[in-house]
This record gives C-alpha cells, structure tokens and sequence, in this order.
C-alpha cells in the first residue's frame, strides 16, 4: 500500500543507525497486511455516531431530540452521566443521575460529539493497553480542543466538524494496531532505541498507510465526506489555507506542544518521548496554514493547557474497553 511502511533502510531517519531486525520483519509484516487490506476486518461502530457525526445544528437545539439518540447505545448514557459527575464538569454536592441532566450540564453540542467519541473509542480500544488508550484519546482530545478553538478564529463554520475531526485525526493508527496488534509498541521500541521522537517514527514508520486506512475505515462508519477527507489530507502543499484540513494540522502541532504536554504530564514524567515543540516553534509551514496572528495560536495554545481536566474526563471515558 505504501513504501514508507518499509523501515528496513536505515537512510530514513538516522544513516548511522542500523534498523532492528526484528522492527524490520514487523514492519514488513504490516506492510504486506495493509497492502492485501480486507475491509471487512476493519473494525464496525453504532450506527449512532453516523446519526451523531450528521446532526444539523437545529437538531442539537433539543435536548430530547439528543437523548433520543443517544439512548440507543445504554454503555454511552452511562459514561456521559459519569461525565457529567467527573471533576472536569461536575458539581460539588450535586449529582447527575439522567442522560437529559447530564447532557444539559456538558452542552448540547458537546454531549453529541463526546458521545460520537465514546462510540469510536468502544469500536477501537479492542486489544489496546490501558496506557495506550489513555495516551491516544489524550491526543485526540487535546487536537479536537484545540481544532475547535482555532475554528472559532479561522472558520466559525468548521467550529462543530473541527471538534469531531480532531477526536478521530489520527484514526488510522489505532485501526493498524486492531490490524497488527504490537505495532504501537514497536514504534515506541524504535524511537526509544533511535532516540527520536515518537510522533515522526510514526510518521515515517507508517505514513501514508495511516491515512489511507482510515480513509477505508470513515467512509465504511458512513461518516459526513467533509470530515472524512479532511482527516485524510495531510500534504501540505494540497490544503488549502483556513480549510478544516488546515485547522487539524495546526492542532495537531498544538496538542504535541511543551506547553499543553507539560500540563498533560505535569509533575510526572511522560510515557513516551514526544515531541514537546515550543508554542513559538510550531512550524511555520503549519502556521501559514491559517490566517490569524501567530499570538492568537500561542494563546490558544496557552487555553488548550487550563483544559487539562477536561481533557483527561473525556479522555478516561473514551478509553475505558467495553
């Protein structure tokens, strides 16, 4: 499907360091999976996320209308009533016992892209070790934040599809991982012995392969084609500036930011060697992307770092398998 997934030589990252034998045959493994890909082993999601994804703003003026929906799926009313009782929403001294309570405590709008979230999470936390859920829906959660602030400055009206395409951005890993399970561990085992960072092994280890898959996968869950082919543009020569695609990117580069990953991982050290760029050294390739002020990303960026709680709630619910 893609040469990039090709790790055998080491001239792709570090000339010096010889790729492991065994990251090698893995990565060719996946390789030739991905090439012969079958989609029906990709994993199913409720219908209802396909509902959630495709709700017109006048239908998420009714509360009843909402839980209608979300009634379907009874694992996704408890987590949003554990939500709403979590220390990122909850009250002290009083208790949300009812979807309808819980969904007019978090939002209308928010209820419905977490519940679009949870249900995502549910089809693809299969298999996946309770670190590397807990970190991948961090991510997610952290570049949705951030995509949907940006949307407010750059494209009020991408606000609501930027949230949701932020949660399922990078998709495609996880769905490799349901593929070829120990992948994730072999990019972290490869950055860890190389030294580098674990955002650009994947990207070389990977690729193309990613975004292809979860391309297969979005239009299989049926989701709205304006979501699915902006989580699928990564080339930045091909977005176009101020478009959903370039909201993502430049929210991608936030949530791997020193500021939002030391508030992440604050007080403790991180899992995984990430990224950790500076708010004033996210790429300006990324930046040009968008036009705002430079400032209005760094303050964004500042903003994405006080929602920590929030973001590990959501995260925590996201996460939990079953």
């Amino acid at each position: 499907m893609d040469d990039s997934l090709d790790f055998t030589s080491p001239a792709h990252v570090v000339a010096s360091s010889p790729a492991p034998a065994a990251s090698s045959g893995a990565m060719g493994r996946l390789s030739a999976r991905l090439d012969t890909l079958d989609l029906n082993a990709l994993p199913r999601v409720s219908p209802v996320a396909g509902k959630l994804a495709a709700l017109e703003p006048s239908e998420l003026e009714s509360t009843k209308v909402l839980c209608a929906i979300i009634e379907q799926e009874p694992i996704c009313v408890a987590r949003l009533i554990g939500l709403a009782n979590s220390v990122a929403f909850g009250i002290p001294g009083k208790k949300f016992n009812t979807l309808d309570q819980a969904v007019n405590r978090i939002g209308l709008e928010r209820a419905a892209q977490t519940a679009f979230g949870m249900l995502c999470g549910q089809a693809l936390n299969k298999g996946l070790t309770p670190q590397w859920r807990e970190f991948l829906w961090l991510h997610a959660m952290a570049v949705a934040h951030g995509a949907s602030l940006i949307a407010v400055k750059a494209a009020p009206a991408e606000r609501a599809n930027a949230y949701l395409a932020g949660m399922i951005y990078d998709i495609g890993t996880l769905v490799i991982e349901c593929l070829q399970p120990g992948t994730l561990d072999l990019l972290l085992e490869t950055a860890v012995a190389r030294d580098m960072k674990l955002g650009h092994v994947e990207r070389v280890m990977l690729g193309k392969a990613g975004r292809a898959v979860s391309n297969a996968l979005l239009h299989k869950w049926s989701l709205p084609e304006d979501i699915t082919a902006a989580v699928a543009e990564r080339e930045f020569d091909l977005i176009e500036p101020d478009s959903l695609s370039a909201i993502l990117a430049v929210a991608d580069e936030l949530a791997r930011s020193e500021v939002v990953m030391g508030a992440v991982y604050s007080g403790v050290a991180s899992p995984f060697p990430l990224e950790a760029i500076m708010l004033d050294g996210v790429a300006p390739r990324t930046a040009a992307l968008l036009s705002i002020d430079p400032d209005v990303i760094a303050t964004i960026g500042e903003r994405l770092s006080n929602q920590v709680l929030a973001l590990r709630a959501t995260a925590e619910a996201f996460s939990r398998e079953g």
